[in-house]
């Protein structure tokens, strides 16, 4: 016969478990739409690179500068 205090105790010790596993697998998913994302930018900065000749900081340099001006004027 099972206690059933020792069976509660197991139950949440399970539990407890399947929440730490399901985190971490929601933390990776994270991570692989993060980095699909970097990658995604690091290609439309080398693309752009190569019709305009600027290289990727100086689009970014650019950009601030645009957007910089806008809100100074």
């Amino acid at each position: 016969m099972v206690d059933p205090l020792e069976a509660k105790q197991l139950a949440a010790k399970q539990m407890k478990e399947i929440q730490t596993k399901e985190r971490l697998k929601k933390r990776r998913q994270i991570e692989a739409i993060n980095g699909a994302w970097a990658m995604i930018g690091l290609t439309a900065g080398l693309v752009i690179e190569g019709h305009t000749g600027k290289s990727i900081l100086e689009q970014l340099a650019g950009y601030w500068s645009a957007i910089v001006h806008f809100f100074v004027r």
